[in-house]
C-alpha cells in the first residue's frame, strides 16, 4: 500500500484520530427550502417529501460518482427524513423491498449500485452485499478495505442507545466519533474503536504504517476540517484511550498544534 495516497492517510486519521474528511452537499434553497440529500463518508442524510426513489438514486449518484446499474422495480414517491445514516441501511428505507448490491473500488470509493430483480438474489440472502472491486493487497493490506470489511463490533450503553443496535461498524464508530451531538457518545465511540484498533495486529499495523507517513500539520489540519470545535475532544479522548506508543506519540504532537490554534 503507498502511504502517499491521500484517501488511505484520511482513514488512518479516521481510526487513529476519528477524523474522516468530511464534506456538505446540499442543495441551495431558492424560493422555498429544497429537499436535501447529502452523501458524505458512506452515509446519507435526507429530508424531503414526495420525491421519487429514482431521482434519489440520481442524486446520489452525481455527488458519489457511482454509476446506477439496473431499474427500479417500484417507482414510488418517497418522503424521508434521517441524517447520516450508513449508506446500506438508507437505500434499504428508500427502496423498500428491492435487493440491491453496493460495488466499492479502490480506497473504499463507492463505485456502483446495482439494482436487483427478485430472480437476482436467492431466498434468504442479505438485501445488501459490499462487492470488492479487486482482490486486495497481501499484508497488511488496504486500510480502506480493512475498514470495510472489517465486522460490526458489540456496542452497548450510550452508543447501542444512539445507534439503534447492539453493534456497530468501525465507519459508524468514526462518524459518531467526529459529529455525535452527545460528548459521552463520542467518547465511547472514540474507545470502542481504539479497543479494537489495539487488539488486531492487521488493523494496528496498516494504521501504524499510515500514521507513520503523515505528518502532525496534516492529521491535524484533516482533524480541524473533520471535526471543527470538537477535534481538541476528540483528540484528547483518542490519548487517553490508546495504548499504542506510536500513535500516542503523534495524537499528542497533533493535540498541541490544535491548542496552538493549528
Amino acid at each position: 500500500m503507498s502511504s502517499a495516497r491521500p484517501c488511505g492517510r484520511v482513514m488512518a486519521a479516521g481510526i487513529v484520530l476519528a477524523a474522516m474528511l468530511s464534506w456538505r452537499n446540499a442543495r441551495a434553497a431558492e424560493d422555498a427550502p429544497a429537499p436535501l440529500i447529502r452523501y458524505s463518508n458512506d452515509a446519507l442524510t435526507v429530508r424531503l417529501t414526495g420525491m421519487p426513489n429514482s431521482e434519489i438514486l440520481e442524486e446520489l449518484a452525481r455527488q458519489s460518482g457511482a454509476e446506477i446499474r439496473g431499474q427500479v422495480r417500484e417507482p414510488r414517491e418517497v418522503t424521508a427524513d434521517f441524517e447520516s445514516v450508513p449508506l446500506p441501511e438508507a437505500l434499504a428505507r428508500l427502496l423498500g423491498e428491492q435487493n440491491f448490491a453496493l460495488v466499492y473500488g479502490k480506497g473504499g470509493r463507492l463505485k456502483a449500485v446495482r439494482l436487483l430483480g427478485a430472480d437476482q438474489v436467492a431466498a434468504g440472502a442479505p438485501t445488501t452485499t459490499t462487492l470488492p472491486a479487486a482482490p486486495g493487497p497481501p499484508f497488511p493490506g488496504s486500510l480502506p478495505e480493512l475498514i470495510d470489511r472489517h465486522p460490526p463490533v458489540p456496542v452497548a450503553g450510550p452508543l447501542a442507545d444512539a445507534l439503534g443496535a447492539q453493534s456497530a461498524t468501525l465507519r459508524q464508530l468514526l462518524d459518531l466519533s467526529l459529529h455525535h451531538s452527545d460528548p459521552a457518545v463520542r467518547a465511547e465511540a472514540v474507545r470502542t474503536g481504539m479497543a479494537t484498533l489495539e487488539t488486531e495486529p492487521e488493523l494496528r499495523s496498516a494504521v501504524l504504517s499510515e500514521v507513520n507517513n503523515a505528518d502532525s500539520a496534516f492529521l491535524s489540519t484533516l482533524l480541524r476540517a473533520s471535526a471543527s470545535e470538537q477535534a481538541e475532544d476528540v483528540a484528547t479522548q483518542v490519548l487517553r484511550d490508546s495504548r499504542v506508543p506510536g500513535i500516542r506519540v503523534k495524537v499528542l504532537s497533533v493535540l498541541q498544534r490544535l491548542r496552538a490554534g493549528g
